[in-house]
C-alpha cells in the first residue's frame, strides 16, 4: 500500500446537473474521522470570508485498490462559480482544504472539444510523415485502429455535436474526418496493390503492412459513418467512403478468417496460460461488424441490414446468463463461442491479435438497429441484451469502485481488476465506456448510469486516483516533482485544466495512455487482486485516447438536450 494522501478533484470542472463529487484517499483508515463534515465555501477573489453554499456528511467508501476512500457528493450545488471545500472533524476543526474547484454550463464540453478533436489534429496533421493521416503516437506509426477509432468519435462529434459548434469549427471537424478516411482509403490501396483481398486494409504504412480483420471491421464503421455524414458537403468523398466500406465489408463476410495466435495475450484477456485462439472472430470483432453493417444500411446499402441481424444473433449467444454469473456478475460477453473466459475492456497490445481492441462491450449499435428496425422480429431482443448488460454487469461492476469506473474485466479464480492487464490504451476504453452508458440509460432507469458516465468522463478530467512520485515509474518522458506522500489530481489532456500530465509529443489536446500496474509497453504483472491499484502512470499519447472522451461527452451532452 503506497503511503500516500490526496484530495482529488476535477482539474477542468463540473457541469451543472451533473453528479459533482470530489474524493479522498489515504492509505490509513483514520485519516478522516467518523462524523466528518464538508463545507463548500464561493472562492473570493481576496480569500475574504464567504458564507458557505452547501454544508453536507463526508462518507466513507470502504477500501479497494490497497488504499482508503472518502465520497464528498456536492451534487445539489447548482450555481455556476469558482469554490473550495473544506473538511472538518465532528468537533469543528479544519482538517483538510481543496483546491479550487468551477462549476458552470458545459464546462467539460466548452474546455475540451476544440483542443482534443481540432487543434490537437491540425497539429499532427502537421506531425505526420509526409502529412498523410495524423501522427498517430510517439512513434511515426500511423496505425489502420487508431485512425478508424479517431474517425468514429469525430463522426459521433459531428453527428450530434454540430449544433453546439460555431460554422468554423464544424468545416474544421469535416476537414479532420475527411484527412483520417483519405489515410484510411490509402491502407485500402496498398492492400489491393500487394496482393490482398479486395477491400482489406493493412494495418500500417510503411512498417506493417499485414492484415487484421478488427482493421477493416473499424474501417467499415469509420468510412460508411463518414460518407453518410458527408453526403450533402461533400458527395463524392461520400460516395467514394461508401464505396470503400462495401468493398471492406464484402471481404469480411466473405473472405477474411481471424487472425490466428501471434501476438495473442492469454493473461491479458484472462485465459489459460498455454491456450490457443480458435478460429474464431472476438466478440468485439463480431460486434464491429455488426456497427459497420447498420452504417453502410445507414448509409442507404440496406442489404446489410440480415447481416447485422445474424451478427446480432452470435453476439447475444455469448452473453454470459445469470446462472453462470462471475462473482455475481452476469450480462456481459465470452470472448469466443468455445471458450469460457468473458471479454475484458482493454486488451490492445503489439501487431496482432488483439490490436486494436479497446472498446469496451461495444453493444450500444443494437439499441440504434432496435430504433431504426422497430417492427424487425429480433429487435426485442435486441433491447433485452442491452438491459442484462447494464443490470447484470455495467452497474454492478462499476459500483465496485469509488469513481463508477469501467473496470478492465473478470479475471476467472481471481476477481474483477481495474489495472491489472493493459498494456496501454486504456484511456480510449474509458471514454466509450461513457458513450456505452448513455446507450443503455433508454433501457434501464437508473441514476447510477449517469454517474458511469461522469465517473468515466471526468476520470480522464482530473477527477482521479492522483500523480504520486509513484507513477513516474511507469512514464517515458514526463517527470515532475511531486511531494512525498501526495496523490496530485491531475487532467489527462494535455495543456487543458488547473494542472495536466505530460505526454510525449506536447500537443495540446493529448490525452496519454494513463494508470496502469504494467510499466508501458509491457506484460509482466500477472493479474493479481493485491497488486490491481492506479500504480503507475504511462505517458505515450495515442490518437484513440481522445477519440472516446469525445465520443462519450458527445453522447452526454445529446442525452441532456433530450432530458431538459
Amino acid at each position: 500500500m503506497l503511503k500516500v494522501n490526496g484530495f482529488l478533484t476535477s482539474q477542468i470542472g463540473y457541469d451543472l446537473g451533473d453528479p459533482k463529487r470530489a474524493l479522498i484517499r489515504s492509505y490509513r483508515r483514520d485519516y478522516v474521522p467518523d462524523g466528518a463534515r464538508f463545507t463548500v465555501l464561493p472562492l473570493t477573489p481576496d480569500n475574504t470570508p464567504a458564507e458557505p453554499v452547501l454544508v453536507g456528511d463526508v462518507c466513507y467508501w470502504g477500501e479497494t485498490w490497497n488504499a482508503h476512500w472518502w465520497e464528498i457528493d456536492f451534487s445539489p450545488l447548482e450555481q455556476a462559480g469558482e469554490y473550495v471545500i473544506v473538511v472538518s472533524a465532528p468537533d469543528g476543526a479544519a482538517l483538510y482544504r481543496s483546491e479550487a474547484v468551477t462549476i458552470g454550463d458545459n464546462v467539460l464540453w466548452r474546455e475540451t472539444v476544440e483542443a482534443i478533436a481540432l487543434d490537437q489534429l491540425e497539429a499532427r496533421v502537421a506531425d505526420a510523415r509526409n502529412g498523410i493521416g495524423w501522427k498517430d503516437c510517439g512513434a511515426e506509426w500511423r496505425e489502420a485502429n487508431s485512425h478508424a477509432t479517431t474517425v468514429i468519435g469525430l463522426c459521433e462529434l459531428l453527428s450530434v455535436g454540430f449544433q453546439w459548434l460555431t460554422a468554423e469549427q464544424v468545416a474544421r471537424l469535416r476537414a479532420q474526418i475527411i484527412h483520417g478516411c483519405d489515410y484510411l482509403a490509402l491502407l485500402q490501396d496498398t492492400a489491393l496493390r500487394i496482393g490482398a483481398p479486395d477491400g482489406a486494409l493493412v494495418h500500417e504504412i510503411p512498417n506493417h503492412m499485414v492484415l487484421i480483420p478488427g482493421d477493416t471491421a473499424q474501417a467499415v464503421v469509420a468510412l460508411a459513418y463518414a460518407g453518410r455524414l458527408l453526403a450533402d458537403t461533400f458527395p463524392e468523398k461520400s460516395q467514394e467512403y461508401i464505396r470503400r466500406a462495401v468493398r471492406a465489408m464484402n471481404y469480411l463476410i466473405l473472405e477474411a478468417k481471424p487472425f490466428g495466435g501471434l501476438n495473442f495475450s492469454a493473461l491479458n484477456h484472462g485465459a489459460p496460460p498455454d491456450f490457443q485462439p480458435p478460429d474464431e472472430f472476438m466478440t468485439r470483432d463480431l460486434a464491429m461488424m455488426l456497427w459497420g453493417c447498420l452504417e453502410l444500411w445507414a448509409a442507404g446499402q440496406t442489404a446489410y441490414q440480415r447481416h447485422a441481424a445474424r451478427l446480432a444473433r452470435e453476439v447475444m449467444a455469448r452473453q454470459v446468463p445469470p446462472e453462470h454469473a462471475e462473482d455475481g456478475l452476469y450480462g456481459h460477453f465470452y470472448t469466443f463461442a468455445s471458450a469460457d473466459f468473458t471479454e475484458k475492456a482493454n486488451v490492445h497490445h503489439h501487431v496482432g491479435h488483439d490490436t486494436g481492441a479497446t472498446f469496451p462491450h461495444y453493444i450500444a449499435p443494437l439499441l440504434e438497429m432496435a430504433s431504426r428496425w422497430a417492427t424487425h422480429p429480433d429487435a426485442p431482443l435486441w433491447r433485452e441484451c442491452v438491459r442484462r448488460f447494464a443490470e447484470g454487469y455495467l452497474i454492478p461492476a462499476c459500483k465496485r469502485n469509488p469513481f463508477y469506473l469501467l473496470p478492465v474485466g473478470y479475471f476467472a479464480g481471481k476477481g474483477l481488476m481495474s489495472f491489472c492487464g493493459p498494456w496501454h490504451g486504456i484511456n480510449t476504453s474509458y471514454g466509450f465506456a461513457a458513450a456505452l452508458a448513455v446507450a443503455c440509460m433508454s433501457v434501464r432507469n437508473d441514476p447510477v448510469l449517469r454517474q458511469i458516465v461522469v465517473g468515466n468522463l471526468q476520470w480522464i478530467c482530473g477527477l482521479n486516483a492522483g500523480i504520486t512520485r509513484k507513477s513516474f515509474g511507469g512514464c517515458v518522458l514526463w517527470r515532475e516533482e511531486v511531494p512525498e506522500g501526495v496523490a496530485l489530481p491531475y487532467s489527462q489532456i494535455h495543456g487543458v485544466g488547473r494542472r495536466w500530465t505530460g505526454c510525449w509529443t506536447g500537443i495540446r489536446g493529448s490525452v496519454p495512455n494513463g494508470f496502469d500496474v504494467n510499466p508501458q509497453f509491457q506484460l509482466v504483472v500477472e493479474p493479481d487482486k493485491e497488486k490491481d491499484e492506479p500504480l503507475l502512470y504511462t505517458d505515450e499519447d495515442w490518437i484513440p485516447h481522445g477519440a472516446g472522451f469525445l465520443a462519450g461527452l458527445t453522447a452526454l451532452r445529446g442525452h441532456k438536450r433530450f432530458e431538459r
